[in-house]
């Protein structure tokens, strides 16, 4: 259920235009400043600024990796401003919490839509874009996605634009690795029991079964359960010969934490957002070691580390998180810097409608660190599958070793 309709909305507007003196136009841009338009009213030349929504976790349990994407995003802010200055185009960004909850989120997007009137909205989490791509819709935003990566997504809303990797491929690698390299039969599956868990668990188990393998377990846990043990517990009793998790923090690491203590043998592995938390890895502690998780990291990793380097600059003591997600938040701002020139070299208007009919058309996208992102299908990039093992629970999740990886491009 969406917490403010339309009638709301357009009291939420009303009164916001009667509180303060400096609002926003339907295209996002600061009235401060200079419009210079062609005959149908278009802004086409002269310094435009234009609002990018961010919707993350800035409290409760994801709080930590939401202020390091929001991180990663100031810094792309800071770059695409340089390099779109000569265009006239400058980004600003205004933030809301989501609590990393479908609730949040929907509360999220109607402040960043209907309020702050952003003509694109940056966020993750699975339950968080499915709550908010309907909002996106109704107020007629660009919904950009990247951090949550389950394959039902892909092409679930006109509005949604998947910039991180999602996990048909990633999933359709990885199978092909366990099944005819490891050469593992008997699969167990842990998922969180959200869109997250749920799309991507049925994604793997069709994938590796359609690959000989068979799916004999699958066991959901509630988002942020702290105990995991009776999923462990008919797992163990499976006969599998590995166990998939696909969880998200807190029930990620008491997920591991079991493992740890029922003192399983049977390999395990999942995705980058668990191979790489630091929480995850700290809870499996020695059982982490042997992990085997697929990762979407980019293949400039110059530019990753340079950009993980700047962020602990920035905040020396803050402990990163999920770092290879971190370059997909930091190219948004460029690929929406693209799309906004793209509208004014036409004389359009900079609207949540234009900027995806550009991104739905337009193959020549090219960014720092990801490089070219052509979202033409379904408003999704395909990127490359590292698959990685955690060899040391202990060290930075970037010296994880890469054991296979496959160019999807």
């Amino acid at each position: 259920m969406r917490l403010i309709r339309s009638a709301q909305i357009a009291a939420a507007v009303a009164a916001l235009t009667l509180a303060t003196a400096c609002t926003t136009d339907s295209g996002g841009s600061s009235s401060g400043t200079s419009d210079v338009k062609d005959a149908s009213g278009n802004a086409t030349t002269g310094n435009e600024t234009y609002k990018l929504g961010v919707g993350i976790p800035l409290t409760g349990p994801a709080a930590s990796y939401g202020e390091e994407f929001v991180m990663a995003t100031e810094d792309g802010v800071k770059d695409a401003n340089k390099k779109f200055a000569k265009d006239g185009i400058k980004i600003e960004l205004t933030t809301a919490d989501t609590q990393a909850t479908a609730e949040g989120g929907i509360s999220a997007m109607n402040k960043l839509g209907a309020v702050e009137k952003a003509p694109a909205v940056l966020t993750a989490w699975g339950p968080v874009v499915a709550a908010a791509s309907p909002v996106a819709e109704d107020l007629g935003f660009a919904l950009f996605n990247a951090g949550a990566q389950s394959p039902a997504l892909i092409g679930s809303s006109p509005n949604l634009v998947n910039v991180v990797p999602m996990n048909d491929v990633q999933l359709s690698n990885f199978s092909q690795y366990l099944v005819k390299t490891k050469k593992y039969k008997k699969f167990a599956v842990i998922y969180v029991d959200n869109e997250t868990g749920q799309g991507t668990s049925k994604a793997f188990k069709d994938s590796v079964e359609t690959l000989g393998g068979k799916v004999v377990a699958q066991e959901s846990i509630r988002q942020d359960a702290t105990d995991a043990t009776t999923q462990i517990a008919k797992v163990k009793d499976s006969g599998a010969d590995f166990i998939y998790v696909q969880t998200l923090l807190v029930e990620g690491a008491a997920t591991m934490k079991a493992y740890r203590e029922a003192g399983l043998k049977t390999p395990i592995g999942g995705y980058a957002g668990e191979g790489e938390s630091p929480v995850i890895r700290k809870a499996g502690g020695d059982a982490m070691n042997g992990f085997i998780y697929m990762s979407h990291i980019p293949k400039d990793l110059d530019g990753v580390t340079k950009l993980l380097d700047r962020i602990k600059a920035e905040d020396p003591k803050r402990v990163l998180t999920n770092a290879s997600y971190d370059a997909y938040f930091y190219s948004v701002p460029f690929v929406y810097a693209e799309a906004i020139k793209e509208l004014r070299s036409q004389g359009a208007p900079v609207t949540g409608e234009n900027i995806l009919a550009v991104l739905r058309k337009k193959k020549d996208i090219t960014v720092p660190i990801v490089g070219p992102m052509d979202m033409t299908n379904k408003l999704t990039y395909v990127g490359p599958t590292i698959i990685r093992q955690v060899n040391d629970y202990r060290v930075d999740p970037m010296s994880d070793e890469t054991i296979d990886s496959v160019d999807n491009g």
